[in-house]
């Protein structure tokens, strides 16, 4: 697909990924990009218009896909005190209900944004895109599979042209979950690591994640296909802490024994049966820190041509060097 004058519709465009993606669309490709936000107030740049409403509200969906020729879903609920029907209304309702309106709407593709952890926590030895989707864990992991299932039964059934993309530890400029609450975590002393923090973190710097995505969008060979958002050279939990105790000049970087960490997070489960809520921690949250597998892209380099082009030592630079411009620390006399 030539993206050059295409209309555009992305969901959560106020978000991390959401707006870096359509930054890059309007300035490297030349679309029309309109970002689908909850709140007019949060900051939403470089979109070309803003449509305001949820992903559940089916008028406001339809309202924000007429025209478009492309949907690409970023949204979803990620975190917070809520329970596992809250989690599906979002991930799996708002899902199928931009799904139908792109099948009323004739959009020539739908992509779904996923993650990597639809392939459970821990995951396979051998994961890959291929790989089965597994519906335990935390309730984010499960709702976020239950969609994908959702959006790869409704496509099949209505000959929609859907690709999904499911990434990892997504860092960089503007992140949150992943560069903004690592550095504060280190900064107070937390412990970050399990163990002696030798697990995997399948960490994508965001513009690798981008270049994914537009291959995706522009190759056909895509449609029907799910692709992996890592970059299949997995840094260890250590390096990628350890990067952010750099930048801040700590030595030491704090940690929690498996067994330790398992009994918590068993003791929190057992609460959380209770109240209906997530726990505060969770043993898959532990196995996503201790697990030691890489994920295989192969598929995204073979079908897409998909090289990461940015390593992490690099990525890592430039988050530093927003770090600085942002205020969050302070630039190294030379």
């Amino acid at each position: 697909m030539d993206l050059h004058g295409k209309r555009v519709l992305i969901t959560g465009a106020n978000g991390f990924i959401g707006g870096r993606l359509a930054e890059r669309l309007i300035n490297e490709e030349g679309a029309y990009v309109r970002g689908l936000v909850r709140n007019e107030a949060r900051h939403t740049p470089h979109v070309s218009e803003i449509a305001i409403g949820d992903v559940v509200d089916t008028a406001a969906v339809q309202r924000a896909i007429e025209g478009c020729d492309l949907v690409i879903h970023c949204a979803a609920m990620q975190s917070g005190r809520a329970k596992l029907d809250d989690y599906r209304r979002v991930n799996v309702e708002g899902t199928l209900n931009l799904l139908r309106a792109a099948h009323d709407a004739g959009v020539q593709r739908f992509i779904h944004i996923s993650t990597i952890n639809v392939h459970g926590l821990p995951p396979p030895r051998d994961a890959h895109a291929d790989s089965p989707l597994c519906f335990t864990g935390d309730f984010y992991s499960v709702s976020k599979a239950e969609g994908e299932r959702a959006a790869w039964q409704f496509a099949r059934e209505h000959n929609l042209a859907l690709t999904v993309i499911r990434p990892g530890c997504t860092y960089g400029p503007r992140s949150q979950a992943w560069t903004l609450t690592p550095l504060e975590r280190v900064r107070h002393g937390r412990p970050v690591l399990i163990g002696d923090g030798n697990g995997i973190c399948n960490a994508i710097y965001i513009d690798n994640l981008i270049d994914l995505i537009l291959l995706a969008i522009k190759n056909d060979a895509a449609v029907g296909q799910a692709f992996l958002g890592t970059e299949g050279r997995g840094v260890t939990w250590r390096e990628f802490y350890g990067a952010y105790a750099q930048m801040l000049g700590i030595q030491k970087i704090n940690s929690m024994p498996y067994w330790f960490a398992m009994s918590v997070a068993t003791a929190f489960e057992l609460i959380a049966k209770l109240d209906g809520y997530p726990p505060r921690v969770a043993r898959s949250s532990v196995n996503f820190y201790s697990h030691r597998v890489v994920f295989d892209i192969e598929k995204s380099k073979r079908l897409l041509g998909y090289t990461p082009k940015i390593s992490f030592e690099e990525g890592m630079r430039l988050t530093h060097q927003w770090l600085v411009e942002r205020g969050q620390l302070v630039a190294k006399s030379k």
